[in-house]
């Protein structure tokens, strides 16, 4: 334990500077979220900001904790520590530390076996090798892994109206961050529809009035597996629709966990 503190003090200046860039790193972490908070149209959007504003506080706060922890060990605990004892001996001045004799192995004989004349030494019957039975080995047969479906390429002609986040046939759980870009002309709206797995039917999901570039177009909240069962591919579709009622869409396969 003595040695794990003295390393801590040793490397004290490496670990404040780890501390302080934690702290500054999840602070400016914790701002940006606030900022997003916001900025948020949406009071879902607003949640998940203020989520991860107060979990980048705590980590910079643990950092700060870790520096003071860094501090005291340095400051406090390390130069109250005994000193290490040696097993180095002093000799007294005048005296001549004497050799220590080793003990010199002595060569022991080993018995003759004589044998009286006359007599003749009786033989020992060799004993006949038991065969032990062979243990026959069966073949056990490898399973095969079935092969996932393969789910079709995405459909995103149109570079005004584009999905980034998540990737095309990525797995998905939870609240899903949904970003990209929706910004055709004579801009109507945009939304969001998912056809299941093996049907054809489009489900409507949400929609907006806001064009969006390069930014996050909303959320999808698939964290009721009773409405979205495990499996996949589910045909995400964002359709971009002007003043004229003509849409433009964009599709990528995903699998839900």
């Amino acid at each position: 334990m003595n040695i794990v503190l003295q390393w801590l003090a040793q490397q004290a200046i490496l670990l404040y500077l780890v501390c302080l860039l934690g702290a500054v790193g999840y602070a400016a972490t914790a701002l940006s979220a606030r900022r997003k908070r916001e900025m948020a149209q949406f009071s879902l959007e607003r949640e998940i900001a203020q989520q991860q504003g107060r979990r980048a506080w705590a980590v910079a706060v643990l950092f700060l904790a870790l520096g003071g922890m860094v501090f005291l060990v340095g400051h406090y605990i390390v130069p109250t520590l005994p000193a290490s004892e040696t097993g180095t001996v002093t000799l007294e001045a005048g005296l001549t530390p004497q050799p220590t004799a080793t003990a010199t192995p002595t060569i022991t004989p080993s018995p003759t076996l004589t044998v009286a004349v006359g007599i003749t030494p009786e033989t020992t019957p060799l004993l006949t090798p038991v065969e032990s039975p062979t243990e026959t080995l069966t073949p056990t047969a490898t399973p095969t892994s079935m092969p996932l479906p393969t789910a079709e390429p995405p459909s995103c002609p149109s570079p005004d109206v584009q999905i980034i986040a998540p990737a095309a046939a990525a797995t998905v759980s939870g609240i899903v961050e949904i970003r990209g870009t929706a910004t055709i002309n004579s801009f109507g709206y945009y939304k969001f529809e998912v056809q299941f797995p093996g049907s054809d039917t489009l489900n409507f999901i949400q929609q907006f009035d806001t064009p969006v570039e390069n930014g996050i177009l909303g959320y999808w909240d698939i964290s009721n597996p009773q409405s979205y069962p495990s499996g996949g591919p589910y045909r995400f579709r964002l359709v971009a629709v002007d003043v004229y009622g003509n849409t433009t869409n964009c599709i990528i396969p995903l699998y839900i966990r």
